[in-house]
């Protein structure tokens, strides 16, 4: 433990004190999003949920536009802990998905070994807010059996605080392994991420 906690010293002093993570990154454009386009994806996201108990038969892929997307995260991601982001704009382009925000610094730092070094920095650079950049493929992980739940991840190629490049082991290690991963229907098969748009393909037969 104390090894542990002197590597996170080292590293997470290093990293904390590096002027670069306060630096802010070039910024993706925001989406002119409406109120109707959060609506539009709550709809779709309530047909995913219909799909899975039955209630709906269609079976033809769901298509989020961008807009929508960060539309509805606008709305609702402040009611989960992923609401510490704030600014956050989401980009899809060619199989990745790009996400833009701010968070307090302290964030970041919540898991050990990290959450023991903020304690020995200032408050002024803990409690400040940093630009981070997140960049990952859409994995669909299904269960090993059909009641077993299934989960969509954007697994990490990237990652920076600031204009600091990050390995993306970091960022496992700094926010723990859930942080990007949401439980889905099971009727989920795969999501298709284009320029500007995600297509959810969905089990086209249903069977007990």
């Amino acid at each position: 433990a104390v090894v542990l906690l002197g590597l996170g010293v080292i590293v997470g002093g290093g990293l904390v004190f590096s002027s670069s993570i306060f630096n802010v990154p070039e910024r993706a454009p925001t989406p002119e999003w409406t109120v109707s386009d959060g609506q539009r994806a709550q709809q779709k996201i309530l047909e995913l949920i219909h799909r899975e108990t039955r209630k709906s038969s269609r079976t033809i892929p769901v298509v989020f536009s961008e807009r929508e997307i960060n539309a509805f995260l606008v709305r609702h991601l402040e009611e989960s802990e992923r609401g510490q982001f704030s600014s956050l704009v989401v980009t899809l382009d060619r199989g990745m998905v790009v996400l833009q925000g701010m968070t307090p610094l302290q964030f970041l730092m919540r898991e050990a070994p990290f959450r023991y070094v903020a304690k020995f920095l200032p408050a002024s650079r803990v409690n400040g807010p940093v630009w981070v950049v997140f960049r990952g493929r859409v994995r669909i992980e299904p269960g090993k059996v059909r009641k077993d739940r299934t989960y969509l991840r954007i697994a990490p190629s990237e990652f920076r605080i600031g204009t600091q490049d990050v390995g993306t082991w970091f960022l496992s290690w700094m926010v723990g392994p859930k942080l990007f991963r949401w439980r889905v229907p099971n009727v989920i098969e795969g999501v298709l991420v284009e320029e500007g748009l995600a297509t959810v393909i969905t089990e086209t037969r249903q069977t007990d």
